[in-house]
């Protein structure tokens, strides 16, 4: 049995792999709360050809938010990294 490996473009603005399953994944769970897809989407049917309730597919949505997210459908923002600075001088007396 051989396993079939998915190749996906990952988009510039999102720059690595780590973020694009994030990114990918957030939208997945948006699509199966109901949200509206920003591509073509096709049911799948079943064995007996008829369509399939899609909402309880998550391998389905995922590969929906995956296309989205390979065609620069989706924006996302960059949090913004605050360094904190955890170093106090305090005065030493001599007296």
């Amino acid at each position: 049995m051989s396993t079939q490996r998915t190749v996906v473009h990952i988009p510039e603005e999102i720059g690595n792999k780590y973020r694009f399953v994030v990114v990918t994944g957030k939208r997945c769970e948006q699509l199966q709360r109901g949200a509206y897809p920003k591509v073509e989407v096709s049911v799948p049917v079943n064995k007996l050809g008829q369509p399939q309730e899609a909402p309880r597919l998550a391998s389905f949505w995922a590969q929906v938010a995956i296309k989205e997210v390979e065609e620069g459908r989706i924006a996302f923002e960059e949090p913004e990294i605050i360094a904190l600075d955890y170093t106090t001088e305090i005065p030493i007396s001599v007296e």
